[in-house]
């Protein structure tokens, strides 16, 4: 059910109202940074993409419906956006403490299982690209399967198989880290 914020927000932004813009700006804005972080590892390169992506959602705003909430409508031309912009580039996707920071609004120290989130966050950047995009689109981002394959223009095997890998691998580097930590 949209909120009436929501309802006064679309309303504005299809009849190109400005300050209904700016308020989507400043309402959706760090959700749509905080996507383009976790999969741009240059900073710079995410600001610019953001930006684009946010010009791009002003402009197309007449196709969105109703059917969906807001926020998942902007969240998924995001990904769409970032997974045509990497299958172009092929470069490295990532996810930095920024992403949950922002989205949070606040810092917090975050920790999975006891491990600190940047050590965490090391043994996601270390996963092969393809691995690291799939793992990041179905347990980050919740899409199903075969929609990563979709996107990524992979068969459904091959995406199931790059997700079961980047969990092995990430198993195995908590394993160690574990046994690192109990060697100290």
């Amino acid at each position: 059910m949209l909120t009436e914020k929501e309802i006064e927000i679309i309303d504005g932004c299809q009849k190109g109202d400005v300050h209904s813009q700016k308020l989507l700006y400043d309402t959706y804005g760090p959700m749509v940074k905080g996507t383009c972080l976790r999969y741009i590892q240059d900073i710079q390169e995410a600001e610019d993409l953001f930006h684009d992506i946010f010009i791009f959602i002003l402009t197309h705003f007449e196709q969105y419906t109703h059917i969906n909430s807001l926020d998942g409508w902007l969240h998924r031309i995001t990904v769409n956006k970032l997974v045509d912009y990497l299958r172009h580039k092929k470069t490295q996707p990532t996810i930095l403490m920024s992403h949950f920071e922002q989205e949070l609004g606040e810092a917090v120290e975050h920790e999975y299982d006891g491990i600190p989130m940047d050590v965490l966050q090391g043994f996601i950047n270390d996963l092969p690209q393809k691995a690291r995009t799939a793992f990041n689109l179905y347990v980050i981002d919740d899409i199903p399967q075969a929609e990563i394959a979709e996107m990524m223009q992979e068969s459904q095997n091959n995406v199931r198989t790059m997700i079961s890998r980047a969990r092995a691998t990430l198993r195995n580097s908590i394993q160690k880290f574990w046994k690192n930590e109990e060697n100290r």
